[in-house]
């Protein structure tokens, strides 16, 4: 994970010496996991203009779910189930190359539509409460620590994205945008887990954009 972060580092020192575009944003990512039911955090983005109307794009991100849950599963091996109450400090880091179009003729605004796919890893650090109850009715109570990492996840999804050109000063230009995605996660066909093998997301970003070379 440090040589793939690391890389995209380099490229994105790259960019900001011969690219056109870099972008900071604040990031709200819900999905359909209980592990990451509200995440917050933010990144760090780079934008080449292919043509005067696509792009490709760049983007790094970290998020952090503190929201704290309640699960019941039942375990596929021993038929066992297992209650729990968590307190989670959940992180994701997301890798993240885009291909956009602008729908819009205008020079002031801004109205990307594209596809995106991302290299994700996982930190999973919880804490709580839980309760198992074997299929002879024996139950079990007391704390549980999980130290877990998730890594090479690839997610496939789509950008929409608005942006105002010259609102701020002539370079810097602020943007919404959303990215409904789809990420693989648990392991097909893996026993006794209750982790989903997909995790659907829906991601709303903010942020400024700074023009670097040649205005489009």
């Amino acid at each position: 994970m440090k040589a793939v972060i690391l890389t995209f580092v380099c490229v994105c020192f790259s960019a900001f010496v011969w690219g056109q575009e870099i972008e900071l944003t604040g990031t709200y990512a819900a999905s359909t996991s209980i592990k990451f039911q509200h995440n917050f955090g933010g990144g760090v983005g780079y934008n080449q203009f292919i043509t005067h109307r696509s792009r490709l794009g760049f983007f790094i991100g970290y998020l952090i779910n503190s929201t704290p849950y309640h699960q019941s599963s039942a375990s596929t091996t021993d038929l066992s189930t297992v209650v729990r109450d968590a307190r989670p400090h959940n992180q994701w880091v997301t890798l993240k190359i885009s291909y956009s179009f602008n729908l819009l003729k205008s020079s002031r605004s801004l109205l990307f539509l594209g596809a995106e796919v991302g290299l994700n890893y996982f930190i999973i650090d919880e804490k709580g409460e839980q309760t198992v109850t074997t299929r002879q009715g024996d139950v079990t109570s007391g704390s549980f620590i999980n130290n877990t990492t998730v890594n090479n996840r690839v997610g496939v999804g789509m950008l929409i994205e608005y942006e105002l050109k010259d609102i701020i000063c002539k370079r810097i230009s602020p943007f919404l945008s959303i990215h409904p995605e789809v990420m693989s996660y648990g392991r097909f066909g893996l026993m006794g887990s209750s982790d989903p093998v997909l995790i659907g997301w829906m991601n709303f970003n903010v942020g400024v954009r700074y023009t670097l070379g040649k205005k489009q």
